[in-house]
């Protein structure tokens, strides 16, 4: 580790720093008190105060190249610059189980759990932790590469993979489509429909409808009693359409 890496991880102002001037502690706002300045003040006129703000992109950095050596001479070289002495520090060192698991530990079925400071025991395609320590050898290991050995999607795939389909179009349910807010394709009795509505499918709450409950909506014609959204236009897709949007019916 770079011997100035405490410098370069908080090498930013503490967050808040500016949001209270001290023109707005000079007046005190609350009736009935005449004075009240610094921490205080700032809390009851802002609503917050400091906080730190360290830039941890670097030890990021740092702990994705240690893959493969052991985690107790990583630890040691991170104790080395970053000791227990400062608060600062100290609370840097409280973010690297941000980054990687370290209490790991292998169940009666042989499988791997990982415990966090809040939650339970959790598998490895529940760990937000792009590392870990393997408790076999003591070794520092990706989660990604430990997940497709045991045949799982890693969490952190799993949340690209929902990005990605609701930038495509898709909402959470294999039999639909959305194209536009008031405009989706819907498999309905094994055929493909592209439904108008004229306003963006609610329920009666106001409530923005996904997946199942939008199937299930747009199947009836509504959701519920009172929604002021309602079905303009509806027609089974040809042959073409089904090409263009890669799509099949039953």
């Amino acid at each position: 580790m770079r011997e100035d890496m405490f410098k370069v991880i908080v090498e930013r102002p503490r967050w808040g720093s500016r949001h209270a001037p001290k023109a707005k502690l000079r007046n005190d706002k609350v009736p009935g008190r005449k004075r009240a300045t610094g921490r205080r003040q700032a809390l009851e006129q802002h609503g917050y105060t400091k906080c730190l703000n360290e830039n941890l992109a670097p030890l990021k950095r740092y702990l994705m190249k240690q893959v493969g050596r052991p985690w107790d001479k990583v630890y040691s070289e991170i104790s080395e610059h970053l000791d227990t002495g400062s608060t600062v520090k100290q609370h840097v060192r409280d973010h690297l189980t941000d980054f990687i698991l370290i209490n790991v530990s292998v169940d009666r079925d042989g499988g791997f759990m990982a415990t966090r400071h809040w939650g339970g025991p959790q598998p490895p395609h529940l760990w937000w932790a792009k590392l870990y320590v393997d408790p076999n050898d003591g070794l520092i290991k990706r989660t990604d590469k430990l997940c497709r050995k045991l045949g799982v999607k890693d969490y952190r795939g799993k949340l690209r993979d929902d990005r990605k389909r609701r930038a495509q179009g898709w909402r959470f349910d294999h039999n639909l489509r959305v194209l536009t807010d008031t405009r989706v394709l819907v498999k309905l009795k094994g055929c493909w429909f592209q439904i108008d509505t004229d306003e963006a499918p609610t329920d009666k709450f106001g409530r923005a409808l996904y997946g199942r409950d939008l199937v299930e909506a747009l199947a009836k014609g509504s959701s519920d009693d009172g929604v002021a959204w309602r079905i303009i236009a509806k027609h089974q897709l040809n042959k073409k359409e089904l090409k263009a949007h890669k799509l099949s019916n039953d």
